[in-house]
């Protein structure tokens, strides 16, 4: 015993010592990657909120995004910055909305000066990988004839063939990119925490189901995108439903187009053959049964990307990582999905708009939570990660963190959210913003004309009440909050047309 306690004695001199002189210190120049999580960022594109069985839709399965959603917490009112996918991509990456970054459309690269996660997570000691589709502006910066080769920031992962011509196709592509991601995850020394961005394709392809019929021939190897069920042709609509049409999804109940619809929303499905083609082609050609093929493929390709995303799960419990992971899943916008007959994005409607948006993070998330209070926009989802990740920046963002809504429903938050729209490229003045506050939705356009809608007594959108006395006091607090945005986000857009 006497012993013992010399020994101990001794020891305890020692590090005393050492402390004093420096050899030993308390603070370290390197990243303590032990109280760091792993921040897990899944995101899918042109995916609607309800596009998930966890949401209620009973025509399709998505076993592993409800896995994520009964094992966390899932946000029903979250909304994309912008209903397309540069804009939206670069505010997931930036905290900030579109006319903050300057991607308004797609092919443009975000403004001088501006960080994205990957900058700040690789300087507070994280290894930062962007695995996928990137999309500001180049889709894949992998890809042979990619201007861009580079992400700040972040590490690229190899996983598709750089020499091939066709990245858009995301049936192609997504398979490789999970193997790469499941590769990766296996081969880590975890000597550092992760930030791993895995950008999926799917169920993007949905905008070749109105396209389709100006490129697809019989001896285009793309004809096999009849599997999900393509083709006009009867037999072929059917898609996985092999011979019976009655199995085939319903047309949504706000599938018919109001007709007081504004001229802004109607001149798109005429006349514009940028990004607004497949509304175009989809209301020229489809009849009822061409728009349930519609839906019956945009279900399977969303199961598709499930399966995808699965595997990655999988990989994550496998190697260790899940106890300390925080996972964000979301997509970057959504699809019309027949509703008003509008196929693909560009719409202020709750289809093109409303996104899913789930966060998982076992011990420190409760499972089984669903949030249908709160307005959640893209631009919380970098607040949120370095808030989780216990970092603080110098940066600023015009989101902010969901943490303290994991924790308790009842902490104050926003009274409202606005999405931004520019649907027309070479005509720069089109342009539009959502207020969504309380039980409302409020849309104003370029060309002056507004739409007022009660969601929770119309939530397909069916009755503008604008014009109706009735509602007036609602349709000026939105307009003043609107113009509160502007000011607070220097939204000169939104300033000059709420002041005309």
């Amino acid at each position: 015993m006497k012993i013992h306690k010399i020994q101990t004695n001794f020891q305890l001199v020692l590090i005393l010592f050492l402390f004093g002189t420096g050899i030993i210190s308390c603070v370290s120049n390197k990243p303590d990657s032990t109280n760091k999580p792993n921040i897990i960022l899944i995101f899918t594109d042109q995916q609607h909120a309800n596009m998930m069985s966890a949401a209620g839709n009973k025509y399709l399965q998505t076993p592993a995004m409800d896995l994520l959603a009964s094992e966390g917490v899932m946000f029903t009112r979250a909304y994309c910055s912008s209903p397309v996918c540069g804009p939206a991509r670069s505010s997931i990456i930036s905290g900030l909305m579109p006319h903050e970054t300057g991607v308004e459309w797609n092919g443009q690269s975000m403004k001088e000066g501006i960080t994205n996660s990957g900058e700040i997570f690789r300087e507070n000691g994280y290894q930062t990988v962007w695995a996928g589709k990137w999309h500001l502006p180049e889709s894949y910066p992998q890809k042979a004839t990619s201007k861009q080769k580079t992400i700040n920031g972040f590490e690229l992962l190899p996983f598709w063939k750089p020499e091939l011509k066709r990245w858009f196709l995301g049936a192609e592509t997504d398979p490789p990119l999970t193997t790469a991601v499941v590769e990766y995850l296996e081969n880590y020394d975890q000597k550092k925490p992760l930030f791993l961005a895995v950008s999926y394709h799917n169920p993007h392809d949905i905008c070749f189901y109105p396209r389709k019929s100006g490129w697809v021939n019989e001896n285009d190897s793309l004809l096999e995108i009849r599997h999900y069920g393509f083709e006009h042709k009867l037999p072929d609509v059917i898609g996985t439903y092999p011979g019976k049409i009655e199995n085939l999804p319903p047309l949504p109940s706000n599938h018919k187009i109001n007709l007081t619809e504004p001229d802004f929303i109607q001149d798109k499905r005429k006349y514009h053959d940028e990004y607004g083609m497949e509304t175009k082609l989809a209301n020229k050609e489809f009849g009822d049964l061409e728009w349930q093929g519609y839906l019956n493929a945009y279900n399977r390709l969303t199961e598709m990307v499930d399966k995808e995303i699965g595997k990655v799960i999988e990989a994550l419990k496998e190697n260790g990582y899940w106890e300390n992971t925080l996972i964000v899943f979301t997509s970057d916008h959504g699809d019309g999905a027949a509703a008003h007959k509008w196929a693909a994005k560009l719409s202020l409607y709750e289809e093109s708009s409303n996104i899913p948006m789930i966060l998982s993070f076992p011990g420190k998330i409760s499972s089984g939570q669903k949030n249908e209070e709160h307005f959640i926009s893209q631009i919380d989802i970098l607040p949120t990660m370095l808030d989780f990740a216990n970092i603080e920046t110098e940066v600023s963002f015009t989101g902010k963190s969901l943490k303290a809504l994991t924790q308790n429903k009842h902490e104050k938050w926003r009274d409202f959210l606005v999405v931004e729209l520019a649907d027309y490229k070479k005509d720069s003045t089109r342009k539009g913003r959502m207020v969504r506050t309380g039980d409302f939705k409020y849309n104003l356009f370029s060309s002056g004309e507004e739409q007022l809608f009660n969601l929770v007594n119309d939530s397909g959108e069916t009755q503008n009440l604008i014009g109706n006395s009735e509602f007036e006091k609602i349709r000026t607090q939105c307009r003043k909050n609107l113009k509160q945005w502007a000011e607070k986000t220097n939204d000169s857009f939104a300033l000059q047309i709420i002041e005309e």
